[in-house]
């Protein structure tokens, strides 16, 4: 059950990369869209993206353009590098006593139990089959 999706979780991110991303030395202007997993973080990075590049859509996923501080090392993005547009913009699930510090925060929160079921539901017949966790 619990323990068979954390292990499958696990693979998603190494220890060096979560590390390296969150020591970003902060700009002044960057964006941190600090989010907990299935609160409209994805949503959130299209907006975000859009303002600073009038509507640009050429790119093929949203984390290449707003990098995951914590998955961008293992997917080989230099989370210091420049981006697209100016400000830079990124994402992370941690909590705030691990994001880095300077720059500014859009902090996005959705009711718990909608986290859940939404979080759930996100995973069943990807980390886990239908019927194998329950609710």
């Amino acid at each position: 059950g619990v323990q068979r999706l954390r292990e499958r979780l696990a693979g998603l991110e190494t220890p060096e990369g979560r590390e390296e991303g969150l020591a970003l030395q902060a700009r002044p202007s960057d964006v941190f869209i600090a989010t907990s997993p299935k609160c409209g973080t994805t949503w959130v990075q299209q907006i975000c993206h859009s303002l600073r590049t009038g509507g640009d859509e050429a790119f093929e996923e949203i984390s290449c353009v707003v990098p995951c501080l914590e998955f961008a090392r293992d997917c080989g993005i230099d989370v210091a590098a420049e981006q697209a547009a100016a400000p830079r913009c990124f994402k992370t699930h941690a909590w705030e006593p691990h994001c880095p510090r300077g720059g500014r925060y859009i902090v996005v929160m959705r009711d718990p139990l909608d986290v859940a079921v939404s979080f759930f539901k996100f995973l069943e017949g990807w980390f886990f089959q239908p019927g194998e966790v329950g609710l």
